[in-house]
């Protein structure tokens, strides 16, 4: 009975009607109503799909398109059901809507760079906290407070023929630093977003939660590139009563990422790769794991990326198969997990007549800090070792606007404890680029 539930959810929400939208934008209708579509010369990216707006050729959106200000928006909603669990078994939804806009100022005549304006709201109940008691989400999409929030609000500037980028505002760290191709084509949070030894181990932040801080990056045309950072910890800002808070509540410190990279491939023609070491250090003071009352000042971490097509089945197209892995090293003596390890294929284009379907096949790997281990030998708990999860999907491009993802997650021993049963997960992920 779950299961249909599931997928009668699945199918209600890809049917819902788009909601209206008004401008009081009267005065230059003669205006909007002959203004040519915004065009691109941007090239498209060759490790993923583009996604048109389903409101792009809306007059306003277009009027202001050609002045420099090009809106955003997302709607995403993910649903989940599993056949068993440490705490039950059972369904559960969540969903998320951004909005926001990236603003052109040389087009706008007030100057030159980008100034960028995020909001989210998020709400729903989690499959893993409220069924198996994984780390790992099988919705990726939930978490860092159900609340209206805000996410971005940035200013970028290319300079030195656009090699050197400098950026700053409140944004997250995320946005710039440990992001790879083709992980976000799965529906859990181990993979689509940043690894998690990142996130469990220092004051990284992922969207939607926002910290003030300023990067530099600087690209060679040969692909090469090095970037630097620092940023805010400041904790309490992903609560949910703290989603609209720009202050500084109870922050820890600061934390100062450093990443060294190379992108490679330019045409559809190339089989594009993406390659990259970081390092880390917050300047936070916290607890060390599995000393009790001992604290200790600053966590360092590492992790390296790497994204690979390896073939097509016709030379001058994006079609084809990636791969990508990541490993992350977290600190020894603060770092829930010592080390993570991600690792994946992507099939673009896998079924005939179906060039943007992407099929993937992925496994995470959690490993718990042995402090944590030792300190649960020693009081006599139960102890806590690794997590893994491996999820099989299907994305189906309904058409530009709208993607939906089907996907099977098998759970192996959730919060990292043998003595919970593994889970078979089932998941949807259903997004309108709105």
């Amino acid at each position: 009975m779950k299961w249909r539930a599931l997928l009668a959810t699945c199918c209600a929400v890809t049917n819902a009607p788009a909601a209206a939208q008004t401008v009081p934008m009267q005065a230059l209708a003669e205006t909007i109503r002959t203004a040519p579509a915004p065009v691109t010369s941007v090239p498209q990216p060759l490790d993923s799909v583009v996604q048109t707006p389903l409101l792009a050729h809306w007059a306003p959106r277009r009027w202001l398109a050609e002045r420099g200000i090009a809106l955003t928006g997302h709607f995403i909603a993910e649903s989940a059901v599993n056949d068993r669990g440490y705490r039950s078994d059972g369904w559960d939804y969540i969903q998320h809507l951004d909005f926001g806009a990236q603003i052109n100022l040389s087009k706008l005549g007030v100057g030159d760079g980008t100034v960028r304006i995020l909001f989210s709201d998020r709400l729903g109940h989690p499959l893993q906290a409220e069924r198996t008691g994984a780390y790992i989400q099988n919705q990726a999409y939930y978490g860092q407070g159900n609340n209206f929030r805000i996410d971005e609000l940035s200013y970028e500037r290319l300079l030195l023929d656009r090699r050197l980028s400098l950026k700053g505002g409140f944004y997250s760290m995320g946005n710039d630093f440990a992001g790879l191709p083709y992980v976000c084509n799965f529906n859990n949070n181990g993979h689509c977003g940043h690894p998690l030894g990142l996130l469990y181990g220092s004051g990284w932040v992922d969207s939607p939660t926002g910290q003030w801080g300023a990067r530099a990056k600087w690209s060679d045309r040969a692909g090469w590139y090095v970037a630097a950072g620092v940023y805010d910890v400041t904790p309490l800002r992903k609560t949910q009563e703290h989603g609209l808070d720009l202050g500084f509540p109870r922050t820890t410190g600061v934390i100062v990422p450093i990443e060294v990279g190379l992108v490679r491939g330019k045409t559809p023609a190339d089989y594009p790769g993406t390659y990259k070491l970081g390092i880390y250090h917050d300047t936070s003071k916290v607890a060390a794991l599995g000393e009790a009352g001992r604290q200790v000042r600053g966590r360092n971490g590492m992790y390296v990326e790497a994204a690979q097509q390896i073939w097509k089945p016709r030379r001058g197209r994006v079609q084809g198969l990636s791969l990508f892995g990541v490993v992350t090293v977290n600190d020894r003596q603060t770092g829930l997990f010592r080390t993570t390890y991600e690792a994946g294929a992507s099939w673009r284009g896998l079924l005939p007549g179906r060039g943007d379907d992407i099929a993937s096949l992925g496994w995470v790997r959690l490993d718990v800090n042995s402090r944590v281990r030792d300190q649960q030998r020693a009081l006599g708990q139960a102890e806590q070792t690794n997590e893994q999860m491996i999820e099989l999907n299907y994305g189906i491009q309904l058409d530009h606007s709208f993607l939906l993802r089907p996907g099977l997650q098998y759970v192996i021993h959730p919060g990292a404890y043998a003595s919970r049963p593994d889970s078979l997960v089932f998941t949807v992920h259903f997004q309108a680029t709105l």
